[in-house]
C-alpha cells in the first residue's frame, strides 16, 4: 500500500477542485482524524487491561500448580495460552503507546496482520490442543498419564509457537510494505504478493475456526455416547461429570468464534478496500481523488484498529471464564473437600466389589458409592 502525503496533495491538487469539494475532503480529514485519536486513546488501554487480566490468569495457574489443585497436564496448554496472550496485549499497547496521528494507520493495519496470523493460530492450536487431552483422557483414562507425559505436552507447546511464529514469519514481506510503501514493487507487488497472503490469511482463518468446532463437537459426541453406555451398564457415571465440565470449556470456544468470525468479516472487508485502496493510490495524483482516497482509508483503519479491540476484549474475557470454570485456581479460597493432587500417580475410584471390614452379611458392592471431586481432575 502506498502512503500519501495529504497535505502536499490537497495543495496541488485544489486548483481542480470546487469549494464544495474541498470543503468536504476537509471533513473528511478530520473525520479520519478523530478515528485515529480514538484509537490511539482505546488501544493502549484495553491492551493495559488485558495484560493485568492475563497475568493474573498466570500467576493463579503457577500457585494453583504449587499446591497440586490442578492437573498439570491440561493447564500446561492453557499456560502457553495465557503466555501468547500477555505477548499479544505488550505488543498491541507499545505499538499503540509509540504510535502518532501519522502512524497510527500503519500501526493497526500492522496489528491486525499480527492477530489474523500469530494470534489465529496460536489460539486456534491451543484449543485443539485441550479438546485433543479430553479426547484421549475419556478414551484411554488409564493410560492417559502415560500417553500425554509433560515431555511430549511440552514438545506439543513448543510446537504450537514454531507454528504460529513460522506462519506470520510468512507475512514479513507484507509487513515491510506496510511499515515503507516505497518497497512495495520490490518487496510485495499488490497483485503478486499482498493479494494472495491476504486471501490465504482469510482461508486459514475459515479452517481453523471449523476445525476447533469440528473436533469439539466429535469429542462431545464420544463423550456422549460413552456416558450413555455407563448408564446402560449400571457403571459410574464418571464421563457424564466430565463432559458437563467440558461444556464450560465450551464458553472459550463460544467466545473464540465471536472474535474469530468478526475477524474474518473484517478481512473480507479488507480485502476489498485494500483492492481499492491499491488503484486509487495509482492514479491519485492525476485523478486528484483525494475524498475516496480518505474514505477507504478511514474504513481500512475503523476494521484494523477494531480488530485489536476485539482481540484484547478476547483475552480479557478468556481469563474470566477460566476462573468462573476453575474456582480452584483462586489462591484465597480454600476448599476442605479438595486435597492435594499428587501428578506422578493414576487417581482413580474402584466401584463393584468391595469387602466391607468388619461388617457380617453386608452387600458385597455398593452401587450410589459418590465419587470424590478429584476423579474428575484429568
Amino acid at each position: 500500500m502506498v502512503h500519501i502525503n495529504l497535505t502536499q496533495l490537497a495543495h496541488d491538487c485544489e486548483l481542480h477542485m470546487s469549494e464544495q469539494e474541498v470543503d468536504q475532503i476537509e471533513r473528511r480529514h478530520a473525520r479520519l482524524d478523530k478515528s485515529t485519536n480514538s484509537i490511539l486513546l482505546m488501544t493502549p488501554i484495553f491492551s493495559i487491561i488485558s495484560f493485568v487480566f492475563a497475568s493474573t490468569l498466570l500467576f493463579a495457574i503457577i500457585y494453583a500448580l504449587l499446591r497440586r489443585k490442578i492437573p498439570s497436564r491440561k493447564y500446561s496448554i492453557i499456560i502457553s495460552r495465557t503466555a501468547a496472550d500477555i505477548f499479544s496485549s505488550v505488543l498491541i499497547a507499545a505499538a499503540s503507546l509509540f504510535a502518532n496521528s501519522y502512524s497510527a494507520s500503519y500501526m493497526v493495519l500492522a496489528l491486525f496482520l499480527y492477530i489474523c496470523t500469530f494470534g489465529v493460530i496460536q489460539l486456534t492450536s491451543s484449543h485443539i490442543a485441550v479438546i485433543i487431552l479430553r479426547q484421549i483422557s475419556v478414551t484411554r483414562p488409564y493410560g492417559f498419564q502415560s500417553i500425554c507425559s509433560i515431555r511430549r505436552l511440552s514438545l506439543v507447546v513448543g510446537f504450537t509457537w514454531c507454528l504460529s511464529i513460522m506462519y506470520a514469519a510468512a507475512y514479513a514481506p507484507m509487513t515491510t510494505v506496510i511499515v515503507d510503501a516505497s518497497k512495495e514493487d520490490t518487496v510485495c507487488p499488490y497483485h503478486n504478493c499482498q493479494r494472495p497472503l491476504i486471501i490465504t490469511a482469510i482461508t486459514i482463518i475459515v479452517i481453523s475456526m471449523f476445525t476447533v468446532l469440528g473436533s469439539y463437537g466429535i469429542v462431545v459426541a464420544k463423550m456422549a455416547q460413552i456416558a450413555h453406555s455407563e448408564k446402560m451398564h449400571n457403571e459410574p457415571e464418571m464421563t457424564r461429570k466430565r463432559m458437563q465440565k467440558f461444556f464450560k470449556f465450551g464458553g472459550h470456544l463460544a467466545l473464540y468464534t465471536l472474535i474469530v468470525s468478526l475477524i474474518f468479516v473484517g478481512s473480507l472487508f479488507i480485502l476489498h478496500n485494500a483492492e481499492d485502496y491499491h488503484r486509487i493510490n495509482r492514479m491519485i495524483a492525476i485523478n486528484c481523488d483525494v475524498y475516496d482516497y480518505l474514505n477507504i482509508k478511514l474504513r481500512l483503519e475503523t476494521i484494523a484498529g477494531g480488530a485489536g479491540l476485539l482481540w484484547c476484549v478476547r483475552i480479557i474475557f478468556d481469563v474470566v471464564i477460566t476462573f468462573l470454570a476453575e474456582i480452584r485456581l483462586l489462591p484465597w479460597l480454600r476448599l476442605d473437600n479438595l486435597q492435594s493432587l499428587d501428578n506422578n500417580r493414576i487417581v482413580s475410584v474402584r466401584h463393584g466389589l468391595g469387602w466391607q471390614k468388619g461388617c457380617v452379611n453386608c452387600p458385597v458392592f455398593n452401587i450410589e458409592n459418590r465419587l470424590h471431586p478429584l476423579d474428575f481432575k484429568n
